[in-house]
């Protein structure tokens, strides 16, 4: 395309600086005559005795090659100065209207790219198990801390309504969690393992809490009461740092302290659905982290019918707690709504920055036919085959939409980082998401392009060559 627009752009302005200097041709002949004409009537006029020549009665050929190059100058200045700038202000029109082609393509292209990542995402979030039995759990979080317990008065609270609401009919277990599953708090921490840098996420448990969880124990077991230096790792952060490799009863370093790692638990995206390498750390409760603590519990009913009856408890052992109490079902499809929603939109967004992508490239293709009417009449009057004619048009187009593409790729595989935390279960360069969203947008694209370029195989010969 680069070397046809080019040659377009030569032809185009060859012809242009032709017609002027032709037309500077003519006025240099028209002045020289009329310039020759006024000396031989002045030199009629002069009396022969009054002016005295030196040597034959010719011009001097000083005054000659002045007179000469400055007739020359006139002409190259008047003649070849606007044609020069006709030529580059098409060649500047021609370019504008490719980078606005290449522009409407790029930004499609990341927009129909995140779309795709997104879409991706939910599908992916409402088929996949999170990792723990979400349906039949509720969290009861009494806020012991706000209320100014200290940590031997909230562990007395704990062991008592622990005991009472595991008599209730339909209460299989209850356990306790700092950072309750889908909560209203994400903590994420970078630490080094074997001199390598990890972000996980980190929690800390009472020992039965993966049974209440239904987190299963892939590996090792589970803590015992009151243990100090032991840690439990998801099956992720297992293979990532020992591949192949069995974890129990390695060390990990935590501050001045060693860890010893007991377990390795499935994969749970306790935290939030978009936690999507589900790297987590889980570490023994202590005494001094009771205040903070919530109860988990799994119940084999309705989870929520058992509401009433954890308030009568608990306002029974201390009437000024109001505890906050949640169906984890209802939590998860929160976060599969606000995903849902979240593709929704940019999928809206993405549809119509697609159509109107089209409907600008379709009248640009539109306007470069319409400038080249002549052209392609002449093309198809001295026997060029139609889809000589359309390739030739569309070719124009052929490299701003190929460097939108590959710029709006590369664009969105930048920006995909900062949607890293919504992207459930997907890469941020997904391939399948990537090949879907530029194919469609090359489709869309193609079409546009089609729609006002086979028009042009349609004209008049004869009317159109006869007005031009």
């Amino acid at each position: 395309m680069g070397q046809r627009t080019g040659g377009r752009w030569r032809e185009n302005g060859r012809r242009v600086i032709g017609h002027f200097a032709a037309d500077g041709a003519g006025c240099l002949e028209t002045g020289g005559d009329i310039g020759a004409q006024r000396a031989e009537d002045v030199e009629a006029s002069l009396d022969g005795d009054a002016v005295k020549l030196k040597g034959e009665e010719r011009p001097d050929w000083r005054v000659l090659l002045f007179t000469v190059a400055a007739t020359l100058a006139a002409a190259l200045f008047f003649g070849l100065a606007p044609a020069l700038q006709i030529a580059r202000q098409r060649q500047r029109k021609t370019l504008a209207r490719q980078i606005l082609v290449g522009a409407q393509v790029a930004a499609s292209c990341v927009l129909l790219i995140v779309t795709a990542l997104l879409m991706r995402a939910t599908q992916h979030a409402l088929y996949t198990d999170p990792g723990f039995g979400y349906e039949q759990l509720l969290t009861i979080d009494p806020q012991l801390g706000t209320h100014g317990y200290k940590p031997a008065a909230a562990k007395a609270y704990f062991d008592q309504i622990q005991a009472r609401l595991s008599a209730l009919p339909g209460v299989r277990s209850v356990s306790l969690v700092m950072l309750p599953p889908l909560g209203h708090t994400v903590s994420r921490r970078r630490r080094e393992i074997n001199g390598r840098e990890v972000q996980m996420y980190p929690n800390w448990v009472a020992p039965d809490f993966f049974q209440t969880m239904g987190i299963p124990l892939l590996m090792g077991r589970t803590f015992l009461p009151n243990e100090k230096n032991a840690v439990i790792i998801s099956e992720s952060l297992a293979r990532r740092q020992w591949p192949g490799q069995s974890p129990i009863g390695k060390t990990m370093e935590e501050g001045d302290a060693k860890e010893t790692i007991v377990g390795v638990a499935g994969d749970a995206h306790i935290n939030a659905i978009s936690d999507d390498d589900a790297v987590e750390q889980y570490w023994p409760a202590k005494p001094d982290d009771m205040p903070s603590m919530v109860l988990v519990a799994r119940v084999a009913g309705e989870p929520g019918a058992l509401a009433p009856a954890i308030k009568n408890i608990s306002e029974s052992i201390d009437s000024k707690l109001f505890p906050e109490i949640r169906q984890l079902k209802l939590l998860y499809r929160d976060n599969l709504k606000g995903v849902e929603l979240s593709a929704a939109a940019v999928s809206f967004i993405g549809f119509v920055a697609a159509v109107l992508a089209g409907i600008g490239i379709i009248g640009l293709v539109a306007f470069t036919v319409t400038q080249r009417t002549k052209e392609i009449a002449i093309r198809l009057a001295l026997g060029a085959k139609p889809a000589q004619v359309l390739a030739a048009v569309l070719k124009q187009f052929s490299l701003p939409v190929l460097l939108g593409l590959a710029t709006g790729t590369a664009f969105a595989a930048l920006s995909s980082k900062l949607l890293r935390q919504a992207l459930f279960g997907v890469s941020n360069l997904d391939p399948a998401s990537y090949a879907f969203a530029i194919a469609m947008l090359a489709a869309i694209v193609l079409i546009s392009m089609l729609i006002p370029a086979r028009r042009a195989l349609k004209l008049d010969l004869a009317k159109t060559l006869h007005y031009d």
